[in-house]
Formats: C-alpha cells, structure tokens, sequence
C-alpha cells in the first residue's frame, strides 16, 4: 500500500504516543544501563516468534513489562507464561491489544517485533521514534521502499536495532566465512543454498484452523491484525497462514530467503546482485496466494547465487549450502547438527570439519548486550535490508515473469 495510506491509518487509530516518549526520539536512551541492571522488555505480537523472544529474553534475565496482540488469547497465554518463569519474579506482564501502548511504557527500554511482516515498518519506526531499542523479526521489510524508510529512522534516532537474521551470531557460519576469504576454496564462483521441507500431510496451524470456534473468532480483532493492508472480510486461513498472502508477506521468497540469502551473500561479501530471475508457482497448497515451490538465480558480477526453497517434500534437505570454488569446495551437512566439511577438488574426504548450533540464543544475547554497551549489533538493519532486498527483487521477477536488473549502489531498478 502507499505510504499515505499507511499514515492515515496510524492516525486514524492511534490511542497516542506520551510527550515524554516522543521526547526520547532524538536518540537519548530511555535509561543508562548498568552492568546489573535488568533489561525490560515490550513484546508485540505472541504468536510463534513473538513467544519464542519473550522466552529467550526471560532466560536471558530480561524483564518483560507488557506483551501485545490482536488474539486475546495469546496474550493470555503469554501473560501467564511470562509471569510463571522463574527469571520473572512473580511480576505480572501488562496485556495489551494495541501496540502503541507499550509504547507509552516509560519503564520499557527495549520492544521484540513478532508481528505479521506488513506490520514491521510501522511498527519499527513508532519503536525507535519512542526511544526503544528493538529486537525486530525477520524478514526486515515488506517491500524495498519501506526497508529504505526503516533504515533512515534507525540512523536518525540511534537506536539498536537487531534483525531476526539470526545466523549472523553463530561462530561456525562466522568461521565459514573466513574459510571463504582465506582463498583455500580457491575461486568461489556459485553458492547454491535450500531449504526443503515437507508440510504435504499438514502445516503447523491445520489443528488450530480445524479447531477454530465462533468464541475464539469473537477474541481477534481483524481489523487491527489488517492494520495499513488492504481490508478484506475475516479469513482463518489468513490470520493463521498470514506469511502466504501478498497483503501481509513476501512467501518463501522473503520468510526463508531472509536466512539463506543472508548465508550467501555474508559468505561471499557481497552486497547485493545486479539481476535477479526466480520461477516456480502454486502446485500443491490451494490455499496459499505465494508459491510453494520457488527457484531464485541471483548474477552479482563476481559470483551466482542460487537459492531452491519448498514445503512439499524434505528429500536432499540435509544439504544447506555448498560453497563452489576453483580448488575446493565447502559443503555443509545436515544431520543432528549442521557438519561444515571443506573437500578439495577432486577428493572425497573432508580436510577441515566444524560443527554448528542453533543460533537464536546466540543472537538474543549479542542483541542484549549490545543494549547496555550500544555497539552494533550481528544483524544491523543496513545488513538485513539489503539481504531482503534480493528477496524482494526474487519477489518482483516472479510476479512479473521477468529477469530483473538492479543497480546496487543506487538501489534502484534499471531500465
């Protein structure tokens, strides 16, 4: 939607923002953290993500002063869980359904975005404009303009922010990279990455939808949920299935993208590409808008970038990523763990091997600290915008059965 619209509906709904925290948006942080001092936290949005931040942050030792939805019964939920954890103390979290007043919360020194994608730009910018540092979810954007607006308002109000991306904080994709820069693969020239699942027999959300009540219905507000997309008569495939609708997402594209893409171009240094083609469709999952089953090829000048994602079948998955080069190639394997084995050309057998973890408690951490230290975080909104913006430009080609063509330094499309 255009950004009129976007700010006509933020003024037409708005409960209002304190004086005292729209005076916190020339960048002063709310409070001075001390080495012991507890991090207090608003989350917005509960559902899958939402709930796995305020997890992590109250493992952490953070605090979490007030969560949000438009399901009331996920804040319920979250309200209970967060007040029973032991790093709690018993301090019971305000619910909210409207954002904005967690925002209000002059005790809230940091905000985790776990809403739907078409939320994240306002949502962000009210964030940092309040004096919040925020945990934002990936994927950072909706569509490239607005990723461009987000980055502006961080810059201006000096906030840390740290995007979901969140293999940026694990060592083993960081000593990958090295590996990469050492020249011991030699000329790297392709990167191929993937995510293959298999939700043939039912995704995540099929009993919730299945089990899905008039009483349940009367507790969302859709309206709120719609927010600046496009209005439209409540649907529970929707609001459950939200990632899979143009209104509110980017599909696979942007949702998987975000983290494979990221992969690729972090390996290689590489900023961005200069043509862009996916392809693909809508085979198996009729309720789905995006496809589910999409190729994008990424040409960046130096190296190809090619990222294969789908949610019909799980066969290959457990190779993630290969790295190609002249001398060497690096292959990670999936197995328990991820296994990074570094295979000379011509060879078999592995001359160098490391093993991985899941990065996500890695990445809460680095964005806490970052909070008291006021470095930079692992995934900083500048890195992230332009990862998702390949994403976007896969999204483009796609939609418009054409090969893109971007000018990297410009950010704009050529021709």
């Amino acid at each position: 939607m255009k950004q009129t619209t976007r700010r006509e509906f933020i003024k037409k709904t708005s409960v209002g923002i304190t004086g005292a925290s729209l005076a916190m948006s020339a960048g002063m942080p709310t409070r001075v953290l001390g080495a012991n001092d507890r991090i207090r936290m608003g989350v917005i949005g509960v559902g899958d993500r939402g709930s796995w931040g305020m997890r992590e942050a109250l493992n952490q030792g953070a605090e979490i002063v007030a969560v949000c939805d438009v399901y009331r019964t996920r804040v319920e939920r979250a309200v209970a869980r967060a007040t029973d954890h032991p790093t709690q103390r018993g301090k019971k979290p305000d619910g909210y359904k409207d954002f904005r007043k967690i925002l209000d919360h002059s005790d809230i020194d940091t905000v985790f975005i776990g809403a739907p994608d078409h939320w994240h730009h306002d949502m962000l910018i009210a964030a940092v404009q309040a004096g919040k540092d925020v945990y934002v979810e990936k994927p950072f954007s909706k569509t490239i303009e607005q990723g461009k607006e987000m980055v502006k308002a961080v810059r201006e109000t000096d906030r840390i922010v740290q995007v979901g991306n969140h293999r940026r904080s694990g060592a083993h994709w960081a000593r990958a990279a090295e590996v990469v820069k050492s020249g011991k693969l030699g000329r790297v020239v392709w990167v191929h990455v993937q995510d293959l699942r298999d939700w043939s027999r039912g995704d995540p959300w099929s009993e919730q939808i299945a089990n899905f009540t008039a009483a349940e219905r009367a507790k969302i507000d859709w309206d709120m949920f719609l927010g600046p997309a496009p209005k439209r008569s409540f649907d529970v495939y929707r609001y459950f299935t939200w990632r899979w609708f143009w209104d509110y997402a980017g599909g696979l594209l942007t949702d998987i993208g975000a983290h494979d893409i990221d992969i690729a171009q972090w390996l290689l240094d590489l900023i961005g590409p200069k043509k862009v083609v996916a392809n693909g469709g809508n085979y198996f999952f009729d309720t789905w808008e995006t496809p589910d089953v999409v190729h994008l090829t990424a040409d960046y000048g130096s190296a190809c970038v090619t990222f294969a994602v789908e949610f019909i079948s799980d066969r290959m998955s457990e190779f993630p990523a290969v790295v190609h080069g002249s001398d060497a190639s690096l292959v990670v394997h999936r197995t328990n763990q991820d296994t990074f084995k570094v295979i000379p050309r011509g060879s078999s057998e592995p001359v160098e091997t490391w093993v991985g973890h899941y990065e996500g408690p890695d990445h809460m951490a680095n964005f806490l600290d970052c909070v008291r230290t006021r470095k930079q975080p692992n995934s900083p909104v500048e890195t992230a915008h332009r990862v998702i913006t390949t994403a976007h430009l896969g999204n483009v080609s796609y939609r418009e059965e054409r090969v893109v063509k971007w000018d990297v330094d410009q950010e704009q499309f050529v021709s």
